[in-house]
């Protein structure tokens, strides 16, 4: 999955006081319809597991989705994608993050709190993160290095991308408050946030690469092209379920699968997040590329009967088919290009204050 930078401004909490406006920022921002996407699929009280026991990715599939904790499981994903991570090492710095956060809520129970503190803990250089904040990683804008998208990878360097970003967003604010509405959800090639305060009713887009700004759907619909066919089919800025996000960071283990040409291996990882995701337009493109790649590869090595062929060239179709029905569309090189140079201007910006 490649990622999407936010261009507009950057709104940083530098004390207390700037978190309290962050209110005043939203009145900029059109909120969302609440009653836009079905809340059916939710449960409505959340008791998250969070005890590692040396469980396998493919243990997820019988977890009740209650009991799921996003930085258990996305450790669990850095685990399998190399096997040298100690889980209980990244859990505990989720937790010892928690410590921090809520020794700054010191008390305080609103929704809105919760979710501003945390913001603030991530993104705003201070005491509460020893001055090291975590930032966009412009030096690998496009996620090429698949190590960068691993929660794990994120908390050592505090540079993240489109994927490791919200991931941590989603992890921490599970751990201050499981039952906090704060959801992930999908744009193309990028992973983003939304909150719902239950106090207020207000909702809004949380854009992790952007310092938790709030963002448009408008936005994500003009910047990245979303179809009506895709909104409406509610394959993108729809609310995921935790296992649907999960199935979307399974897609790092089946790409790394695919890069080290061990394709068996990567379309086990693809039909895992099917099952826990069947409309995920990431694994429905996957698991065709995957199959017509291994019908190329066969057909190198050995001389296959054309039902053979057939029957992968059909199986691979089918994927891709679902996947254009449900909206999905590639990538543009002129589109990849439009991002890039704007990952250079903000570069450029960067090195120009610092200077």
């Amino acid at each position: 999955m490649g990622c999407a930078l936010s261009t507009t401004p950057l709104y940083g909490f530098q004390n207390l006081r700037s978190f309290m406006n962050y209110k005043v920022l939203l009145l900029l921002v059109a909120i969302l319809n609440t009653n836009l996407f079905s809340q059916s699929k939710f449960p409505t009280h959340y008791i998250p597991d969070r005890t590692y026991s040396g469980q396998s990715i493919f243990d997820i599939i019988n977890v009740p989705v209650e009991k799921i904790d996003i930085g258990l499981w996305s450790i669990i994903i850095s685990k399998e994608f190399d096997n040298s991570i100690d889980v209980n090492y990244y859990l505990n710095k989720l937790d010892e993050m928690v410590v921090e956060i809520n020794r700054m809520l010191a008390g305080r129970t609103r929704d809105f709190d919760k979710f501003g503190l945390t913001r603030m803990f991530i993104y705003d250089s201070g005491i509460w993160n020893n001055n090291q904040p975590f930032q966009y990683d412009l030096d690998d804008p496009l996620g090429h290095n698949l190590s960068t998208q691993l929660l794990s990878t994120y908390i050592d360097t505090r540079k993240g991308n489109c994927v490791s970003m919200p991931t941590l967003f989603l992890a921490l604010m599970e751990r201050v408050d499981p039952n906090v509405i704060f959801r992930p959800s999908l744009a193309p090639l990028h992973l983003f946030c939304r909150f719902r305060d239950r106090q207020t009713g207000d909702v809004w887009n949380v854009e992790a690469t952007n310092q938790g700004s709030p963002a448009r759907n408008q936005w994500y619909i003009e910047r990245m092209n979303i179809s009506q066919l895709a909104i409406d089919k509610q394959s993108y800025l729809s609310d995921l379920t935790k296992k649907e996000f999960i199935a979307e960071l399974i897609n790092i283990l089946a790409s790394k699968s695919r890069e080290d040409k061990q394709y068996k291996k990567a379309l086990k990882y693809t039909e895992l997040a099917l099952k826990l995701s069947p409309n995920s337009l990431s694994a429905l493109v996957q698991k065709g590329s995957l199959l017509a790649w291994i019908g190329y590869e066969k057909s190198q090595k050995e001389k296959l009967e054309k039902e053979e062929m057939k029957k992968l060239h059909d199986e691979s179709e089918k994927y891709i088919k679902k996947a254009i029905e449900l909206g999905w569309q590639e990538r543009t090189k002129e589109a990849e290009e439009k991002y890039l140079k704007e990952v250079n201007e903000e570069k450029h910006k960067i090195n120009s204050k610092s200077n």
